[in-house]
């Protein structure tokens, strides 16, 4: 009877001890990861990351970002950091009534930040267009994830390639030539357009038509003008009138991508260039008087903010106001 006293008490001071041992709360994985490794980023357009994968660890968790590092040289990515102006929404742009600088302005606001957020959430990052300042290569990062559980460091976790991607695209388009006074039309071929970026700062498009020899059409002459209800360039000038000069027409579209939307055309662009400034090659109209148009369409967008020159070259048309 003595003896089984003494196993029972054993048992109970043994069960007093690890009654005493905390049990640990809650579970924080060492394998949490990102799925799209490496992230990649095109340079000068806002990127949306996933977000991180927590591999089933207690929620909530919360994230640390705790460096970005060049990955060649290891050094701190100073120009992430950078504090750049760009532009945030206070609230949704809606581009059929937000339809002037005013109303523009009255849900964007203006700040001096880095070129990314980091959510604490979800570990999610946000990319902004002033990437389009950042270097190219690839970048690798910490961070920290914490919950109920404790924290814990994960070191290089993960990639980011920031990459230079289109900053602009170019659709179909076409060319016809119509003779004055009548249906009577017939294909030019299809116009040349190439887009070529001036400057990373700024909203400009500048639109130059030329002829096949590379001579500007000149819109302050009315030497290309609208047709009809089809959309022109003027169509997608949201936000400030367009600018002409002797050989272009420059429009500020304050927002990317540009067109922001499509018209009833679609972003297809359509010109006439009347008959008395333009000739057409031998072998294309039924004779050779100067009685006939040039009608060039074109289609493209913008993606990135910056300085554009958008030329449009017209097939076997010349300038010629004789």
């Amino acid at each position: 009877m003595k003896k089984n006293y003494k196993i029972l008490l054993v048992i109970l001071m043994a069960a007093g001890v690890i009654g005493c041992v905390k049990a640990p709360h809650g579970f924080l994985s060492s394998q949490i990861r990102y799925r799209d490794n490496p992230i990649q980023v095109q340079r000068g357009i806002i990127v949306q990351s996933i977000a991180v994968d927590n591999d089933g660890s207690s929620a909530p968790v919360t994230y640390q970002l705790l460096d970005i590092r060049d990955a060649v040289t290891h050094k701190h990515a100073d120009s992430l950091y950078k504090n750049r102006d760009r532009y945030v929404y206070t609230s949704e742009f809606d581009p059929d009534v937000d339809t002037t600088v005013a109303l523009l302005n009255s849900i964007r606001k203006n700040v001096n930040l880095p070129s990314f957020d980091f959510n604490t959430h979800t570990g999610a990052f946000t990319f902004y267009n002033t990437t389009a300042n950042v270097p190219l290569g690839a970048y690798e990062f910490d961070i920290a994830a914490s919950n109920e559980n404790g924290t814990k460091t994960f070191k290089s976790i993960a990639n980011l390639n920031i990459f230079e991607g289109d900053v602009a695209e170019i659709d179909a388009g076409g060319g016809a030539w119509f003779q004055d006074g009548t249906t009577n039309s017939g294909d030019i071929g299809e116009p040349k357009v190439t887009i070529t970026k001036l400057s990373t700062k700024g909203t400009l498009a500048i639109l130059k038509i030329v002829d096949e020899n590379g001579v500007a059409f000149n819109p302050k002459n009315g030497e290309y003008i609208k047709r009809g209800d089809r959309s022109s360039f003027e169509t997608f000038a949201r936000f400030h009138p367009l600018i002409a000069s002797d050989t272009s027409l420059t429009c500020n579209f304050e927002v990317t991508p540009f067109p922001v939307k499509g018209a009833a055309q679609g972003f297809t662009i359509y010109y006439r260039i009347p008959s008395q400034f333009v000739r057409i090659d031998p072998g294309f109209t039924p004779t050779p008087a100067k009685i006939y148009s040039a009608n060039p369409r074109f289609t493209f967008r913008l993606f990135q903010e910056g300085v554009y020159l958008i030329t449009v070259k017209l097939q076997h048309v010349t300038r010629n106001l004789n």
